[in-house]
């Protein structure tokens, strides 16, 4: 590569890690809430056209939320693992598994818990958490059209016992068999289910899942 382009493809890459950077900022202190909103709105606020993948993004903010909280990062993402870990034993046997943010271990202030049940009706699930002491705060069919709906059935959102907010998708069974491709990552969503995350909760608590461009999922 001729030094003109090489120096033209270090500046482009300056500029998308500073949309990358503001939108991670904007994600982080709830300004933004969808990805495709925080980089434009980043690379306007910037005044420059580049637009960072999704993933530079994650990687900026979850370096970002770990210059702001420090160790207070770590801890709080192995208590939600851990709130996370009591739901899914409640709901043991609807199969669950932990997707999301929690899962990933990139996570913001107020991140929810997701998890999703191969499982279609939402009555028993609903009368096991109740069982448990979980307070529904608000359910409902998840009524978008495929493939936007990945097989999601039924929404129920709960408090968790130590005040924060987790949400339980029923999955239609082909799709919990074959979780889509994550639009982030690039990897399929396949989460944790319950004996792998005690399995990360008591040898790596900290555990990233985050893969590397093109290639397979892996531990960090």
């Amino acid at each position: 590569m001729r030094p003109r382009a090489r120096e033209r493809r270090r500046r482009l890459q300056r500029v998308r890690d500073e949309v990358a950077l503001e939108a991670a900022k904007l994600l982080y202190h709830g300004a933004c809430k969808e990805y495709i909103e925080a980089k434009r709105v980043a690379a306007q606020k910037l005044g420059v056209n580049a637009l960072p993948s999704n993933r530079e993004i994650a990687i900026k903010l979850l370096e970002y939320a770990m210059l702001v909280e420090g160790d207070n990062y770590w801890r709080r993402l192995r208590a939600l693992r851990e709130e996370a870990l009591r739901i899914m034993t409640a709901l043991s046997r609807f199969k669950p598994r932990l997707v999301g943010s929690v899962w990933r271990g990139v996570i913001k202030p107020g991140s929810d818990i997701d998890i999703e049940l191969d499982f279609i009706d939402p009555e028993p699930v609903k009368k096991r958490l109740l069982e448990e002491g979980y307070r529904i705060l608000e359910e409902g069919p998840v009524n978008v059209s495929e493939p936007l709906r990945c097989g999601s059935l039924w929404r129920i959102k709960i408090e968790t016992m130590a005040g924060g907010r987790a949400e339980i998708i029923l999955k239609e069974h082909e799709w919990y068999m074959r979780p889509p491709i994550c639009d982030i990552y690039g990897d399929p969503k396949k989460g944790l289910n319950l004996l792998e995350l005690r399995e990360v909760l008591e040898t790596r608590p900290h555990a990233l899942h985050i893969p590397e461009p093109g290639e397979d999922e892996r531990w960090k």
